[in-house]
């Protein structure tokens, strides 16, 4: 299960942003995935940007694992407009997480909205951003509050058939 938001743009310096629900692969145990994408190119005729193009190319793009402690963190930057961040290692590769609240202004007023935006910056030079709208960071609260239910949930069933499996073994017949 998933949640994707795309922003392409003129300039070709969008990214794609995908929050997954997933298994670790040593642990099987659920976490939060976050994939994101750079844009590979733009449709000035349509208006369209493409991303399809760069998913080879690991330059391009980061998939960063996620515990339910760091899942906490961004559910209350989201509410609380709060900054979050953190740093994450892996091999060769470090990276700055950063969940920032910002006001954009609203066109034709003096109004703003309040959004966020995620960067991920790998390596001090490659980095994928994306701003949320007030409606995206909803479904997004929404998205990471299921995820947390889902690893909740997960351990509870794991810890019941552990003590039902121990109880019966236990049992004296």
């Amino acid at each position: 299960m998933s949640l994707s938001i795309y922003k392409p743009n003129s300039k070709n310096t969008g990214c794609g942003f995908s929050f997954q629900l997933g298994k670790d692969a040593k642990t099987g145990n659920s976490s939060l995935y976050i994939k994101s994408i750079q844009q590979h190119s733009w449709d000035d005729k349509k208006k369209q940007g493409y991303f399809q193009k760069n998913i080879g190319d690991a330059e391009k793009n980061i998939t960063l694992k996620f515990n339910e402690y760091e899942v906490g963190e961004m559910i209350h930057a989201l509410l609380n407009r709060s900054e979050y961040s953190t740093f994450h290692s892996f091999g060769e590769d470090k990276t700055v997480i950063k969940f920032v609240p910002w006001d954009k202004p609203v066109k034709n007023s003096d109004n703003k909205s309040p959004c966020f935006g995620v960067s991920f910056t790998r390596n001090g030079n490659q980095s994928f951003k994306i701003s949320l709208e007030p409606g995206e960071i909803q479904a997004l609260i929404q998205f990471l509050k299921f995820i947390l239910n889902s690893i909740f949930s997960e351990r509870s069933l794991y810890h019941k058939a552990k003590s039902t499996y121990q109880e019966t073994e236990e049992a004296p017949f």
